[in-house]
């Protein structure tokens, strides 16, 4: 009886596990039919009872499963192991709605036979569902990681990648993200240019966790360098830093700009200081010359301080020959541009220039065939060549090979975006090539900057490469150098091609006449010393001078003085009211007033007051007597002839 009992007990302990249990519980027949379910299992599957479940499946394997294959395999599964865990599948509910479940069972056997499967039903469709929707992130989380612009990265801090993107490694120059991974065993030694500043980066990631925009040099595959710029966060696992994540961005080109934006910008300041330097030396030379060209008028030849008087005028055309370079610099010296044909200009200069550069340097010319014109002042094309040719020969000291190239090119928007300042269109080439020393790239950065030179003291003054830049810049065009140390430099130069034909620019030559004259001149100039050495060399010229400090003076002048006024020589900027100002409010008060204007300033302050007009007559500082005396004759319309070309 207590056996009974006893059984009694665990059947109901049993039946109630069975009827209350959460997963579904069932068993069933080898060929799928339902022997028993759980309320569990009918409420899973959309049944309101067990008995209805078992009365509505017939065969769960066609019945229930999505793809019968699985009910196969599931029952390949049984055979071969008598258990199964965790079997996942797709199955209908009654509504044909699919859900999916994870089932676990086992074969009972009668003497090896199998007859019956006990098992489990667990509904796993909303973990399925997570699964699905996990995966499709990390596909779509995948497909932006692998298609990205910047490169993507994982890294140790020991210093090797962990993953990449195929972006990054096509920015280093690798074939695949496994290339770059297997290449770069050592991110600190095989990618930084600088080993120490990824040092830096790692105390900042250390300290900070995440760093951001953080710039460093690196090397491609093939040698090559380039700049990226970092943002790194630090993943910790118990508080140490496990690895790296971030991405990289490659900065090249920003930073090339970057560096000639910073070095135009020097190059401007400096530029302007040369300009306002220059414009006091004039004033100061003008004065020098200006006496010593007196001295030597009234000193005998046999006089020994004439001598003296001569050497103090060299030494004052060199500060002035120093003081147009670095005008030419900054681009502000008074220029008259033509249109000339570049092959003709260099074909002018050509046998000059082999005698300027000695025997033992071949010069080689590569012209162009029709070439495009350009807007040029000869004088600053014989200036470009000279001083590239010096250089050249400089850097050519046991001799070589100098070539000069024409050639009409086109400048695309490709080649505008990594050259600041380059416009995009027709330009006429000229470049000079040597086969010398080379330039280092540190120098490279400084070539161009006035009174630079990595000359001997005494060997140079460090203004002829300035001075071609500051042309090359005011006209309108791009100079750029390339150069290896041993192999030799290049220098490009690129001019805007314009459509007009060439010009003509004879000497005119003049009637020759006396400098000598008695007409009366106003002179105006507030700097004492400069207008006390105008009115000495004019009155010793016999003119009659009347002087003024400046324009307010001056209209005074003019309007109580009874003498009727021929001439006025007056400076462009001064206290008060400037040249241009001055001299119309005179000619109002007298119309056949003639006008010479004086500066020492540079070109584009000079047009700002309209004096580099055509017809406008310009007597630029510093000036000697002779400059002086020419320009009032020319001023007062008396004809002469012109001296020697080139003479100042």
């Amino acid at each position: 009886m207590r056996a009974n009992e006893a059984l009694s007990v665990a059947e109901r302990k049993y039946r109630q596990i069975f009827e209350e249990a959460i997963v579904g519980i069932f068993q069933s027949t080898p060929d799928g039919k339902l022997l028993n379910v759980n309320p569990a299992m009918a409420r899973m599957f959309g049944y309101k009872s067990p008995g209805q479940m078992m009365a509505s499946v017939a065969d769960i394997g066609t019945q229930l499963y999505v793809d019968p294959t699985r009910r196969d395999e599931f029952k390949r599964l049984l055979q071969e192991r008598d258990v199964v865990q965790h079997f996942d599948c797709q199955t209908y509910r009654r509504d044909g709605k699919k859900i999916w479940i994870s089932v676990n069972a086992r074969v009972v056997r009668v003497d090896g036979a199998a007859v019956r499967y006990d098992g489990t039903f667990e509904d796993i469709n909303e973990r399925k569902l997570l699964e699905v929707q996990l995966g499709e992130a990390e596909q779509k989380y995948r497909s932006i990681v692998d298609n990205a612009i910047f490169g993507v990265f994982q890294s140790s801090p020991e210093g090797r990648y962990i993953t990449v993107n195929p972006a990054m490694a096509q920015m280093l120059g690798y074939e695949s993200p496994e290339d770059l991974m297997t290449g770069v065993a050592d991110i600190s030694q095989q990618l930084y240019v600088d080993p120490h500043r990824r040092d830096e980066l790692q105390v900042l990631m250390e300290k900070e966790g995440l760093v951001q925009h953080f710039e460093f040099r690196a090397y491609r595959k093939n040698g090559s360098k380039m700049w990226l710029s970092a943002s790194i966060r630090a993943i910790r696992r118990d508080g140490v830093i496990a690895y790296y994540e971030g991405i990289n961005e490659d900065i090249t080109e920003y930073k090339l700009m970057e560096d000639q934006l910073r070095q135009a910008q020097k190059m401007e300041a400096v530029g302007r200081l040369a300009g306002g330097v220059a414009h006091d030396f004039n004033n100061a030379l003008a004065v020098i010359t200006g006496y010593s060209d007196l001295l030597q008028l009234h000193l005998s030849p046999s006089d020994p301080l004439r001598q003296h008087a001569v050497e103090v005028g060299k030494a004052g055309r060199r500060a002035s020959a120093l003081t147009r370079q670095l005008l030419g610099f900054s681009r502000k010296q008074v220029i008259n541009p033509v249109i000339l044909d570049l092959n003709s200009a260099t074909a002018e200069m050509e046998q000059m220039l082999r005698r300027l550069i000695g025997e033992d340097i071949q010069v080689i010319f590569k012209r162009g065939p029709n070439l495009g014109r350009v807007k040029l002042d000869p004088g600053q094309v014989e200036q470009i060549l000279m001083n590239l040719a010096v250089n050249a020969r400089d850097a050519m000291p046991t001799g070589g090979e100098l070539w000069l190239e024409t050639a009409n090119v086109e400048l695309n928007e490709a080649f505008a975006q990594q050259n600041l300042y380059v416009t995009p269109g027709s330009y006429v080439m000229l470049s000079v090539t040597d086969t010398g020393c080379g330039i280092d790239e540190k120098t490279q950065h400084h070539i161009f900057e006035p009174f630079f030179t990595t000359k001997e003291p005494g060997k140079g003054t460090g203004l002829g490469l300035s001075t071609v830049y500051g042309i090359v810049k005011q006209n309108g065009g791009n100079l750029h150098v390339y150069s290896e140390v041993g192999k030799g430099a290049t220098f490009t130069i690129y001019f805007p091609l314009v459509q007009e034909s060439s010009e003509a620019s004879p000497m005119v030559q003049r009637e020759s006449s006396s400098l000598t004259g008695s007409e009366n001149i106003l002179l105006v100039e507030d700097e004492d010393a400069l207008r006390k050495l105008a009115r000495t060399c004019l009155e010793d010229a016999g003119y009659k001078v009347i002087e003024a400090t400046g324009a307010a003076e001056a209209r005074k002048i003019a309007v109580k003085n009874p003498v009727k006024i021929d001439l006025l020589v007056t400076d462009v900027v001064m206290p008060g009211g400037s040249g241009p100002e001055l001299a119309s409010l005179l000619k109002h008060l007298n119309p056949e007033l003639k006008v010479l204007f004086m500066s020492g300033y540079t070109g584009d302050l000079l047009a700002q007051h309209g004096v580099l007009n055509p017809g406008t007559l310009l007597l630029e500082k510093p000036f000697t007597i002779d400059t002086l005396m020419s320009s009032v004759r020319e001023a007062l319309g008396i004809p002469q002839k012109n001296k020697a070309a080139g003479a100042s």
